[in-house]
């Protein structure tokens, strides 16, 4: 499956319009290609002898990511998505495959560009510059923020500069992606790149009983945005959790049991999912009849709130008060209902 993922920015810097990509394989292969908006399904196209394309309206850039199902592919065998910007001008990719094997077989997809938009060519020059450079080392994060910032400051638009900020917070200074945070528009502050650079400028924040949660944001079930604040004046349970975690799910008859004998009591569950892939997440969601609040950024490990407070294992979860004070971490079970009793009750 090579993975076409399509993710719109909600902004509106940019009015909508009409944008195209297309692509060939130097191989042909046939295949269903994916269009996802949104993190929702908006269409599906056939790939024949290699060809593909598609056509459709969004505001510019917009990050999109391919997801082919190759026929005749072996189940294991994965095919990693690749990420590619359009714009007004159409975006024509040459494309390859190249099989790298580690502990699965990956087939990773090796694109060329004919064509392609203004942003896209600044995004690829900024990608060449920045390799070799690891933001753990010293000099490296000091020379990676140096060219970041001098690409970021000839953007021409809020988007374009969140983009960019997003793909290498690593790199910059958390004061400078405040500066840049609180400059941008609200349309930007609420896309999903604006919320990284927002969530990264808090990251590795220790989390301490009696302090405030810093607020967060990310998307739920429907793909809109929830942000921590919504649920002020209730009791909430932060819960940190994946489809593929068997202690999460293990622990998840304990969570229902709570939710039911205290949902009535100004007592909400918050849902933070480290899944990757939604369908998991949802399939997850229905097997265990979690009725509560979801929401996730399908990063896996590299969810943005998860990193915003330093989650390293799940489950993991955060009790805070009707104003967004922590009260305790990490109950689970007897605990955790005891506890609540002792609040609610």
């Amino acid at each position: 499956m090579l993975l076409l993922v399509v993710s719109l920015i909600s902004s509106l810097v940019f009015a909508q319009a009409k944008f195209e990509i297309s692509g060939k394989y130097k191989t042909p292969v046939n295949g269903m290609l994916k269009v996802f908006y949104e993190d929702k399904l908006v269409d599906s196209l056939l790939v024949v002898d290699g060809k593909f394309k598609y056509t459709g309206k969004a505001e510019f850039p917009m990050a999109v990511n391919l997801w082919v199902d190759f026929k005749n592919l072996s189940k294991d065998v994965v095919v990693p998505s690749f990420t590619v910007y359009v714009g007004e001008k159409p975006t024509i990719l040459e494309l390859d495959t190249v099989t790298n094997k580690s502990f699965r077989t990956f087939l990773l997809t090796k694109v060329n560009f004919l064509q392609r938009n203004a942003f896209q060519g600044e995004f690829d020059k900024l990608k060449d510059e920045m390799k070799g450079l690891v933001s753990s080392k010293e000099e490296g994060k000091k020379k990676g923020q140096e060219i970041v910032l001098s690409f970021v400051e000839k953007s021409h638009s809020d988007i374009e500069k969140s983009i960019l900020l997003s793909w290498y917070k690593n790199f910059i200074a958390k004061d400078k992606l405040k500066a840049f945070y609180d400059n941008f528009s609200e349309e930007v502050k609420n896309t999903s790149y604006g919320i990284s650079v927002k969530n990264a400028a808090f990251t590795k924040y220790k989390l301490k009983v009696g302090e405030l949660l810093p607020s967060f944001s990310q998307r739920d079930l429907d793909g809109k945005m929830l942000n921590i604040a919504d649920l002020k004046g209730k009791y909430v349970l932060v819960d940190f959790w994946a489809s593929w975690c068997v202690p999460c799910r293990e622990e998840n008859p304990n969570l229902l049991k709570a939710y039911k004998k205290f949902k009535d009591k100004n007592f909400e569950i918050l849902g933070v999912s480290l899944d990757s892939k939604k369908d998991n997440w949802l399939e997850a969601i229905s097997a265990d009849g979690l009725t509560w609040k979801q929401v996730s950024d399908l990063k896996g490990w590299q969810n943005e709130v998860s990193s915003m407070f330093s989650i390293l294992s799940v489950p993991a979860n955060i009790l805070i008060d009707k104003e967004g004070k922590i009260i305790a971490l990490n109950l689970r079970g007897e605990e955790l209902d005891k506890r609540l009793t002792e609040i609610l009750l």
